[in-house]
């Protein structure tokens, strides 16, 4: 023991020795590596990406700047592995010398799937996909491959609880768009559009398509709380090329032409047959049997109903006499449509930019209409002018010009008999423009018997036209002093300017009821309308982005200012003194009318974001924002918004036991949003008539903003690296609800806008994406969209009313239609029938038959025409009584789809590449008030009864029962689902290899692309109008809108 007790310091002391000698050769021993991890085609550097030496059990993560480092690595050669969600991982070789550092860039190729996209929408900074603790949309030009006309269409289809509709398919009409569901039960329902940070409020069909290079859509309050009082329904952030993605010192030059075919994909069933009485000869008769000359647009006489000549007992199932027009094929027109389209960017030094201009036409499918025509000039330019400092600059401009058409060309469509062409021209009226060159003028009234003049007259005659201007700016500068801290401030500006010319020439010719009315001639008119819109937006914001340790912060606070100014003109002359001068001074004095508005807005906001992320497990986000508006009632001037938000990555825990699924991550935000009060609302309006002023709506100096509550359920799954499921729940409560109230007589106003309202909504959403194949030489990538919304007015303190076909009521869906129906079943007839007496007939309704007879004994039995003992008319519909109250006014249908589901595909096999795009819409009720009116002459297709067997004829009244004089009825609404192929192209490139060994090298060619696209190719569906896709995105009537058609394209585009 003594021995040891003497070693033991001595050994101790030869151990410290050895140590201090020893150190500095195992620190030459080892060695440092560090580097950026990025994208390899876009070079955006990449958040929690994996990198390790998998022999040595070593590694580390990359930051948010995309930046890892791993200490103390042994010299010598290693396979260094980068792995992240979305990409292929990747492995290289690379060398530690000892007390050396070591720098690798590690660029990865993304797969199909993008998890890693960053997002700049609503968040704090630019924040990974996978990462979001809140639902963000993201697209960029790839997702989109067949451009629409603007950008509005971009959107159809290719997101869940993104509804695009357009409920007219006019040139030059922008689409409507709702997220997840209506917000809002008297306002707006569109979301707030920001367009490389311009924030706007004007139409997007302004936008070139070819321009974006990623939009980013912020569904609902639960995420979009960041804008504050304009954001219930949602934002979508478009963002524009602008040159970034080039290497230093290069240019690309793109020249693009597109061209291409409109035509209608479906009709409407219109009658080809008629009840009239026809004499040995096939002649038109009247009661005295005398003739007359159905065809002639001047006669002065009625033919007589077949069949006893009532409505009761007449058919219409007599063939007409002479050659029969088909009026659809008259009036519609296959259009041409074009784009040109050329574009300038690159990126020299510190400097990239990006310049295009476009010019593109669509004629539509009207016969004499221009359609609608456009050009656009865009240019983007970013600077870096020290390396801690930087400015960009966008400038857009376009003019456009809509040849516009009115409803009432439709209708009178409608009404024109099969025997009429509507193309003849009258020798002696030559009082229009083409009176010399065609001969004479058009038939004013072709058929005097339609009540309605012909379309065609007005579409070659009238001028009615709308220009558009757009200018839109912004400016933003940043700088960075320090690698954590931003300062950025931004300006913008849009500006649009709206004009439209109505002319009535003078002489132009005049409907006239009836037959042989004798034409007269309108003294013609002017009007002019004149709108501008000018929106200023500016801001300050200071972003702070910090890594401690594990913990990752993104803090942001912005100061907002909005400037709103609008203002109109309205001036109307009539009585032309003499033809051809379209000046008010051509109009008689003293039949001018003039009226003009002014308004200005004012808003302010403040907002505090921040956002955590630790070990890129656990996301968390927190934020509030302050708004203060002049459309605010003066009581209620400050309005408050928060969110937040929790998501936890659990398939990325240690312990997680599940290897084929990459990713799991759940999910939660609540938020708040608001939707602002139009500018009217808050004050005390009058009304000046006679020369007497008349109080209309009163002031509310309490009114708010509608404020929107949502919460977010999600959870996202990643299986095999190859199919992403997501998935989200979301129940939203808006109240205070803009309405109009009417008061009491004692008011002294009529009404007042209040927040007087409740409505709520829940949504399930979800979404699979695959990247089946994905191989450098092929791939095919899909995705499938689902969304369902129920909603429900849950408070209203008003009474209810209706709004066209909609009924506006407690406990009512917004977007529910009432009004008469038709008994179905003896159930549905007045209590105590006799139900023997009724049958339900080939239609579905009950019809009084009689004892021992059926629904099918009218012609045989000679029943049409006759009644039962209490009145019944035999074999007609029967309305149905709410048996409770007695009412007639009741439940119809609701405007709303059950479910959404749509359906994308890109297919690429080496240089070709497919797109295929489905889009359903199931279950939504639509009112064909087309089919309605149709009716009311006689002139719809299913009043015609030739071909019928005998028993299921039914007589012209009955069909005018259905008519109901135009009071809404269950007979006219239909289903309205469908299935549309929506888009399908076709695609070759020609690369610069190839192009190479063409000969196509010699002249600059980088690639050439050859295209054939097309859109709304086919619709699968049993509804009987042009189109299901019709009306309102809430409210979906089909009242003669401008159908929507099919456009089919090629397209060549050439880059330098």
């Amino acid at each position: 023991m003594k021995f040891w007790g003497k070693c033991i310091p001595i050994l101790a002391g030869a151990a410290l020795v050895f140590a201090v000698s020893a150190a500095p050769v195992l620190a030459q021993a080892t060695g440092t590596i560090t580097g950026t991890v990025a994208d390899q085609e876009t070079g955006q550097t990449l958040e929690s990406a994996q990198v390790y030496i998998s022999a040595l059990n070593i590694g580390g993560l990359s930051n948010n700047q995309g930046r890892f480092l791993i200490l103390n690595v042994p010299t010598g050669s290693h396979e260094l592995t980068t792995e992240i969600i979305g990409y292929t991982s990747g492995t290289q070789t690379i060398t530690v010398t000892a007390g050396q550092t070591t720098i690798v860039e590690v660029g990865l190729r993304g797969t199909a799937l993008r998890l890693q996209e960053l997002i700049v929408t609503g968040v704090a900074g630019s924040t990974p996909r996978i990462k979001l603790p809140f639902t963000v949309e993201h697209l960029d030009f790839s997702d989109m491959p067949i451009p629409a006309p603007s950008a509005d269409g971009l959107l159809q289809a290719q997101v869940a609880g993104v509804k695009v509709q357009s409920g007219s398919g006019k040139p030059g009409d922008a689409a409507q768009i709702m997220l997840r569901g209506p917000t809002s039960i008297s306002k707006s329902n569109s979301p707030l559009v920001i367009i490389d940070g311009v924030i706007t409020d004007n139409t997007m069909a302004d936008i070139d398509a070819l321009d974006v290079e990623s939009v980013e859509i912020v569904k609902g309050a639960a995420a979009a709380s960041l804008y504050g009082s304009r954001a219930s329904n949602g934002v979508i952030n478009i963002r524009t090329r602008r040159g970034a993605g080039l290497r230093v010192d290069q240019s690309r030059m793109t020249v693009r032409n597109e061209y291409g075919k409109s035509d209608l994909v479906n009709s409407i069933a219109l009658t080809k047959y008629h009840p009239y009485a026809l004499d040995a000869q096939g002649n038109f008769i009247d009661s005295d049997g005398n003739f007359v000359d159905y065809n002639d647009p001047y006669n002065s006489g009625d033919p007589m109903l077949a069949d006893g000549g009532t409505p009761d007992t007449a058919f219409q199932d007599n063939a007409y006499p002479g050659t029969l027009y088909d009026q659809i094929d008259l009036f519609f027109n296959p259009g041409d449509a074009y784009v040109n389209y050329i574009a300038v960017e690159g990126r020299s030094g510190n400097t990239n930019y990006r310049a295009s201009f476009s010019n593109s036409a669509e004629q539509g499918v009207m016969a004499g209409n221009d359609g609608f025509d456009r050009r656009t000039f865009r240019v983007n330019l970013d600077h870096q002018v020290r390396d801690n400092f930087s400015i960009s600059l966008n400038t857009y401009y376009a003019k456009s010009h809509q040849d516009e058409v009115t409803g009432s060309v439709f209708y009178s469509l409608t009404f024109m008999g099969p025997h009429i062409n509507l193309a003849a021209r009258n020798p002696d009226d030559m009082e229009c423009k083409l009176a010399e060159k065609m001969g004479g003028c058009l038939f004013i009234n072709p058929d005097p018997h339609a009540n309605t003049g012909n379309p065609l007259y007005s579409i070659e005659n009238r001028d009615y036209n709308d220009d558009r201007q757009r200018f839109m700016a912004a400016v933003d500068a940043r700088w960075s002093p320090a690698s954590w801290f931003d300062l950025e401030a931004n300006y913008s500006v849009d500006r649009y300017d709206f004009h439209r010319l109505n002319i009535i020439p003078l002489n132009y010719a005049q409907t006239q009821l009836g037959p042989g009315q004798p034409i007269t001639r309108d003294p013609g008119s002017l009007h002019r309308y004149n709108s501008l819109s000018n929106d200023i937006n500016a801001s300050i914001t200071a972003s702070f982005n910090r890594a401690f340790g594990d913990l990752t912060t993104r803090t942001k606070m912005r100061y907002l200012l909005e400037d709103q100014h609008g203002e109109n003109y309205s001036v109307t002359g009539q009585n032309f003194t003499v033809g051809n001068v379209f000046v008010l001074d051509n109009t008689e004095p003293g039949q001018t009318t003039a009226s003009s508005s002014l308004s200005d807005v004012i808003a302010q906001g403040y907002f505090f974001i921040s956002s955590l992320d630790y070990q890129g497990k656990y996301m968390g986000d927190f934020l509030v924002r302050r708004d203060g508006s002049s459309l605010f009632g003066p009581k209620e001037r400050w309005q408050t918004y928060f969110r937040a938000s929790a998501a936890w990555r659990i398939a990325q825990e240690s312990w997680w036991p599940i290897d084929f699924m990459d990713e799991f991550k759940l999910r939660y935000s609540v938020g708040t949003a608001g939707g602002r009060p139009s500018f009217s609302n808050q004050y005390e309006t009058y009304s000046v008539s006679g020369g007497i002023i008349s109080p209309n709506t009163l002031g509310n100096t309490q009114l708010k903003p509608e404020l929107s509550t949502e919460q977010e359920f999600g959870l996202e799954m990643l299986l095999y690296g190859k199919f992403m499921i997501t998935a989200a729940y979301v129940e939203n409560k808006i109240e205070d609800q803009l309405i109009n109230v009417p008061l009491p007589g004692y008011a002294g106003f009529r009404s007042q806008w209040q927040n007087a309202g409740t409505l709520e909504s829940n949504t399930w959403e979800g979404s699979i994406e695959a990247a089946i194949i994905d191989s450098p030489n092929m791939g095919w990538s899909s995705r499938i969209n689902y969304d369902r919304t129920r909603q429900e007015i849950t408070y209203l303190n008003r009474p209810a009313y209706r709004r066209g076909s909609t009924y506006i009521r407690e406990g009512e869906a917004l977007g529910t239609f009432y009004g008469d129906r038709w008994s179905r079943s003896c159930a549905d007839l007045a209590a105590g029938t006799d139900c023997s007496m009724f049958q339900a007939n080939d239609d579905g309704y009950m019809v009084y038959v009689g004892a021992g007879n059926s629904y099918t004994d009218g012609i045989a039995k000679g029943l049409w025409g006759t009644s039962g003992a209490n009145g019944e008319k035999w074999g007609r519909p029967i309305k149905m009584k709410d048996p409770d109250t007695g009412s007639p006014f009741l439940f119809l249908g609701v405007a709303v789809p059950d479910f959404n589901l749509n359906w994308s595909n890109t297919i690429r096999r080496g240089n070709l590449q497919l797109n295929v795009l489905f889009d359903g819409e199931f279950g939504a009720d639509k009112y064909n008030s087309t089919r309605q009116w149709a009716a009311r002459d006689w002139r719809s297709g299913e009043t015609d009864q030739y071909g019928k067997e005998d028993g299921l004829k039914k007589p012209v009244a009955y069909y005018s029962d259905l008519y109901n004089i135009f009071a809404d009825n269950d007979h006219y609404v239909e289903d309205g689902t469908y299935i549309k192929l929506r888009e399908l192209g076709l695609r070759y490139t020609l690369d610069s290899e190839l192009l190479e060994r063409l000969g196509g090298g010699g002249m600059g060619l980088e690639s050439m692309a050859v295209s054939l696209t097309g859109r709304n190719i086919f619709t699968w569906t049993d509804y009987q109008g042009y189109d299901p896709e019709v009306g309102g995105i809430i409210g979906t009537e089909d009242y003669y809108q401008y159908p929507n058609f099919r456009m089919i394209t090629a397209v060549l585009e050439l880059v330098f």
